[in-house]
């Protein structure tokens, strides 16, 4: 994980491709290869062949497992090759076994602090991350990138949301890097749920409060993450900023349009470990942005994370 007291640049230095032969992760893998080259970081494009195909191979051709591991790596190295990589030395690998096992395993083994895996949706239909790709998200102990089949980097708006946690720093800090690499602007999120901004999402069955309570509210919360955001952003003056605090009582939502509205195409998400942390970021919260947002999507992992 990166340590927000750190001013490097180079927040990633063994990246994770999977790889499953669909267009999505072509496009993963030239992100994966991209990021990489920014960052001077080594390169894995990993396959996992289920058990159960590799027995009706195994019978059905008359072979071994060993025969068929050579023939699926060559077949990865053909589909590298023609992802149009231009020179970069991609390391393959193909294992057999039970998907999300497998690619947490290979991340392991090779000390891996960046898994990217590719998602089919698309800023038009958004809501098609896969099975396996929404469990590394959830479990994977590192950080997951889900780059959306119509990505392209560099990325020119990123997205971040604070909660003022050690994790959502530990996201602004990445965040903050990473648009300094591509040359990109930064908004930085912090939603105020207030009682009157829950009467207002409810229909007014919720008493509200007087406007002027919530104005001073949102004007001192705003202070707070102007400050904050500029005190993270200092290493990295080159990035233009925006602090912006939404008044809404579903953050999941608030965090969504804002991203639908800027036309944002990457939001660097904080998540959490079997500890918690508060109700930004975490849990349903996390995975929702990760299901319905219209652009690539970094889930950042807090130190200590343990998949359950």
């Amino acid at each position: 994980m990166l340590n927000p007291t750190l001013t490097t640049m180079k927040p990633y230095s063994k990246i994770i491709a999977a790889i499953d032969f669909t267009p999505s992760c072509r496009n993963a893998l030239r992100e994966a290869v991209r990021l990489a080259s920014l960052n001077q970081a080594s390169v894995t494009a990993v396959h996992v062949m289920d058990e159960f195909l590799v027995h009706e191979l195994k019978r059905a051709l008359s072979t071994d497992q060993a025969t068929i591991r050579a023939d699926w790596t060559a077949r990865m190295k053909k589909f590298v090759d023609e992802a149009d990589l231009g020179s970069a030395q991609v390391e393959m690998e193909v294992r057999i076994g039970h998907p999300f096992a497998e690619l947490s395993e290979s991340c392991r083994v090779h000390a891996a602090d960046l898994l990217v895996m590719g998602a089919k949706g698309s800023r038009n239909d958004p809501g098609r991350v896969g099975v396996i790709a929404a469990k590394c998200v959830r479990k994977a102990p590192l950080d997951v990138l889900l780059v959306r089949e119509d990505a392209q980097g560099p990325f020119k708006h990123y997205v971040t949301c604070v909660d003022f946690s050690q994790n959502a720093t530990d996201a602004v800090r990445i965040a903050l890097a990473l648009a300094s690499q591509d040359g990109a602007t930064l908004d930085c999120l912090h939603v105020y749920q207030s009682a009157l901004a829950m009467s207002m999402d409810y229909g007014g069955m919720v008493a509200p409060m007087p406007l002027g309570t919530d104005s001073q509210a949102v004007e001192s919360w705003q202070r707070e993450l102007t400050e904050y955001v500029a005190e993270q952003a200092r290493d990295f003056p080159e990035v233009k900023t925006r602090a912006l605090v939404l008044e809404r009582v579903n953050i999941r939502e608030a965090i969504l349009d804002h991203v639908k509205e800027t036309h944002a195409d990457m939001v660097v998400l904080g998540t959490r470990g079997k500890t918690g942390l508060r109700e930004l970021l975490i849990g349903t919260t996390a995975e929702k942005i990760v299901a319905n947002a219209p652009c690539s999507i970094l889930a950042v992992k807090p130190e200590g994370f343990a998949n359950e």
